[in-house]
């Protein structure tokens, strides 16, 4: 379920208003498809390993990784990357996953097809990094 757009956008100008924690780091926003229309994304400092990682915990052979986009601050970038894809998504499953049981918070559902939630996922991405 979609948060309020009103909540969003106060929490998305608080958080860009707040300092860079000494704790930040860099790292990379990674981002898959976990079957047609939904996407997760989520932080790493070491992608390949966060991938075998997902694959052992929650194996989906319908699951296609998108490239990773290396962030200064990849804390704050991924919170930010939250708040957007949240803004602009249908809804954010947050039901038992049938493979592994757990409810995964960091997923959004999108209309379109895969090339353009894609696009739009990678945008969100940049524009997280560069804020």
């Amino acid at each position: 379920m979609r948060r309020r757009n009103s909540f969003l956008k106060r929490r998305l100008k608080a958080l860009i208003a707040r300092r860079i924690s000494a704790a930040d780091g860099p790292g990379y926003l990674y981002a898959f498809f976990d079957g047609r229309n939904v996407v997760k994304v989520g932080r790493a400092v070491d992608v390949r390993r966060r991938e075998l990682q997902w694959d052992v915990a929650c194996w989906n052979p319908n699951r296609v990784w998108t490239d990773s986009i290396w962030c200064p601050y990849v804390h704050r970038a991924e919170s930010i990357a939250h708040i957007l894809l949240e803004q602009d998504c249908v809804d954010r499953p947050k039901r038992k996953c049938p493979t592994c049981g757990k409810r995964h918070q960091e997923k959004f559902r999108f209309r379109g097809t895969q090339n353009e939630i894609s696009t739009h996922v990678r945008n969100v991405r940049l524009t997280a990094r560069s804020l």
